[in-house]
């Protein structure tokens, strides 16, 4: 008997404590999930949106070179908007960490992660009605992402102290 009891406390103790360590590793990854799904915005080199567009078409050397300079364009507005989102969320963590009027210090968890999902309901609600074609399975995402981080960028700087309502 007491080794049955013995047995189920250490394996209760196993489980609470296997149920931390998976509680932190998601808040973690939660703290900055990845949405980027089918875009590339670190491709940002010509070279590399040739390569790209070469793929998904069989088009002529000067549409392709057209095109691959519009992919670049796009993936970097994607990379400006996305960095512009994750800056004001660290913003967002530095002006209201120690501000602890209204509570607002103990907030700033939910809205951080209130922020990643309006942007990633965003970019699902727009992928939802979309059906890209040739180059455009290259443009899509990227626009997609580069309009949901701007707007959840937006979302977060209009709680920012510095900004005028």
């Amino acid at each position: 008997m007491i080794k049955i009891v013995f047995w189920n406390v250490i394996l209760g103790f196993l489980a609470v404590l296997i149920a931390i360590l998976v509680s932190g590793t998601i808040q973690a990854w939660a703290a900055n999930p990845n949405l980027d799904g089918d875009s590339q915005p670190t491709r940002l080199k010509l070279n590399e949106c040739i390569a790209d567009v070469k793929e998904v078409t069989a088009w002529n050397d000067k549409e392709t070179l057209d095109a691959a300079r519009k992919i670049c364009e796009i993936r970097q507005s994607h990379a400006k908007q996305k960095a512009r989102f994750l800056a004001s969320l660290k913003k967002l963590q530095e002006q209201y960490q120690n501000y602890t009027n209204h509570g607002f210090d103990k907030q700033l968890p939910t809205a951080i992660a209130d922020s990643w999902t309006i942007v990633k309901s965003c970019i699902d609600f727009k992928e939802g009605f979309t059906s890209p074609h040739n180059v455009a399975v290259l443009s899509v995402p990227e626009n997609v992402r580069s309009s949901c981080y701007s707007l959840g960028a937006s979302l977060v700087e209009s709680a920012l102290f510095n900004q005028t309502q």
